[in-house]
């Protein structure tokens, strides 16, 4: 009996694809029960020593504090600023944060201490302006208007495309083609350089975030929801799902996927 062996390639074919499926598929069901498990963990020690030495100042406020100074973002005086670790992110972060949300207890901080030079935090009413980067800055907060991170190029291409296409010199004229001139060729440049640039997150209580959302100077963002991922927080907020993420998760999460 001879095989067909053009059939027999393109069965062979469709079985490895499916084994490459069924192995993506475990793999994120892996990162899912366990999102934590691709950390790079750096020694703990110093901060072992501190915990065993007690509170100590911070070199900038004279605060006392244990670890790090809340207030001003920086290790404390026990806590050699050599011996914790900086990490480089693939984009910059704005975190603004609600006046009311305790100090203490805000997790945006710690992105603060480990990437200063990639994120700002702002205390809100103050905001960073937006408007003329529009084309490169997303938010990160759930909604009926919100989109997938997959989904980010194509919207943020979109909002170029609509920018641009949507001015007109003379409201009183039909728009017409025109000749191009140097500020539509930039306008044409931007629209190819759709790459994702900054990230805004609300640090707030969920109670209190609808303050911050409904700002106008970020009514103009792209919305990004991060809907498959459940929280691991020891601090959970009580009443609310176990979708509802401490920011220093969102910001993990997002950019684990980035």
């Amino acid at each position: 009996m001879s095989l067909n062996t053009p059939i027999f390639l393109k069965e062979r074919e469709e079985d490895n694809s499916k084994f490459v499926e069924i192995q993506q598929s475990q793999t994120t069901s892996i990162a899912a029960e366990y999102p934590l498990q691709n950390l790079c963990l750096a020694s703990q020690e110093v901060l072992q020593k501190a915990q065993q030495n007690g509170r100590s100042k911070c070199l900038k406020c004279g605060g006392s504090r244990m670890f790090y100074c809340y207030t001003c973002y920086v290790p404390v005086e026990n806590v050699p600023i050599e011996q914790i670790p900086r990490v480089k992110l693939p984009l910059k972060i704005d975190i603004i944060k609600h006046p009311n949300e305790t100090d203490g207890k805000s997790t945006a901080i710690h992105a603060k201490l480990l990437a200063p030079e990639f994120v700002n935090i702002y205390t809100y009413p103050c905001i960073p302006e937006y408007e003329e980067k529009d084309h490169e800055v997303a938010l990160v907060f759930p909604g009926p208007n919100s989109v997938s991170i997959k989904e980010i190029s194509f919207h943020l291409q979109e909002k170029i495309q609509n920018n641009v296409g949507g001015k007109n010199d003379d409201l009183d004229k039909p728009f017409i083609k025109r000749k191009k001139t140097e500020e539509q060729d930039l306008n044409d440049s931007k629209c190819k350089d759709t790459t994702l640039k900054k990230i805004v997150f609300i640090d707030s209580t969920w109670n209190q975030t609808n303050k911050i959302f409904t700002d106008e100077r970020l009514q103009g963002l792209l919305q990004v929801e991060l809907k498959t991922r459940k929280t691991c927080f020891w601090r959970h907020q009580k009443g609310k799902p176990d979708t509802f993420l401490s920011t220093i998760e969102a910001i993990y999460y997002f950019l684990s996927y980035w």
